[in-house]
């Protein structure tokens, strides 16, 4: 394969970064995100690629960022708000219902933490029924993943991550030439909001025989299956994780990023060992600063993208970024 288009976790934030940096992609390095070999994406990620195979523009992406999507002309400023709302509607009505969700969620999310497998951490179904998880609902993104992605799966390959509960490894929905982390088939709106059920904040989503949760459980970014799939360029974007070659965020957020930052590293390096050229874009201290710590906010979705352009485009424009990538501009 060519090239390897690896879009990160990193929530609502997350998602509004990737909007951005594409959207830079696109206008100053001269490459259409779409016209990449392969897609994977984790969480955040998975909504984009989704979205991209699925023959959105990244301009298209770039305006709900900013929040100059036509359709929401016809809205008025309170349907726009529980919109916005309904991205983490709660899943409790009272605090009995929300009793039980939070057992239930603390339980999803220490099993995707620990991730032993389902023989040692079995629990009756009567108890999960009485303790059910997910103290919020997805109920926004479902509503817009069945209006505006297909059920069947684009023809170009993509790839969405995902993390069995029950055996504590990591499924590549979409992915067909290696059993091993093949999932059942699964509707392509299924995948994403399998790619995006975050342990404990939302249900997980069963495929098949299989009990699914957020891919970020395993890699914020998962960039070693492009390496895997032979890619001989790998663009990373990194909404998780932060840039290096500057000045250094807060320690509080340094420490908050520690591990996926770290991971992310560990996985350009095998891919290097394995002859692939990588190209990171990670967000600088700067944009740090406006993404703050609540990923899943529903509110400065414009700021986050317009600095991730801004920061990516300069980037892309640098000597290393417009050699890798000069064969593939238009």
């Amino acid at each position: 394969m060519g090239l390897g288009l690896v879009l990160g976790a990193g929530g609502t934030v997350g998602l509004a970064y990737h909007a951005g940096v594409l959207r830079a992609l696109e206008r100053a390095a001269g490459i259409k995100p779409d016209s990449a070999d392969l897609i994977v994406g984790t969480s955040a990620g998975s909504v984009a690629g989704a979205y991209l195979r699925s023959g959105w523009t990244a301009d298209q992406l770039w305006q709900v960022a900013l929040g100059t999507e036509p359709g929401l002309a016809d809205l008025s400023p309170e349907e726009i708000q529980a919109r916005s709302r309904n991205i983490m509607a709660p899943a409790f009505t009272n605090p009995f219902t929300l009793a039980r969700l939070l057992v239930g969620s603390a339980y999803v999310a220490s099993r995707a933490l620990v991730r032993v497998p389902i023989p040692v951490l079995r629990v009756p179904a009567v108890l999960e029924r009485a303790f059910p998880s997910g103290v919020f609902t997805m109920t926004e993104g479902r509503r817009r993943f069945a209006e505006e992605l297909g059920v069947s799966w684009p023809h170009r390959p993509l790839w969405l991550c995902a993390v069995d509960l029950d055996r504590g490894r990591r499924v590549v929905l979409g992915r067909t030439d290696d059993p091993s982390e093949a999932a059942p088939l699964a509707s392509l709106q299924a995948a994403v909001t399998a790619s995006c059920a975050i342990p404990g904040l939302y249900s997980p989503v069963r495929v098949g025989s299989l009990t699914l949760v957020d891919g970020g459980v395993h890699s914020t970014t998962n960039l070693d299956l492009a390496a895997s799939a032979g890619c001989r360029v790998i663009l990373g974007v990194a909404p998780m994780a932060y840039d290096t070659g500057g000045l250094l965020p807060s320690p509080l957020t340094r420490l908050v990023r520690r591990m996926p930052a770290r991971m992310v590293v560990g996985e350009m390096a095998q891919a290097r060992r394995l002859g692939a050229e990588v190209l990171l874009i990670r967000p600088s201290a700067k944009e740090l600063r406006i993404h703050g710590l609540n990923l899943m906010r529903c509110s400065g979705w414009d700021l986050v993208a317009k600095a991730a352009y801004e920061s990516a485009a300069r980037q892309l424009e640098t000597e290393r970024f417009r050699r890798v990538l000069g064969e593939r501009a238009a």
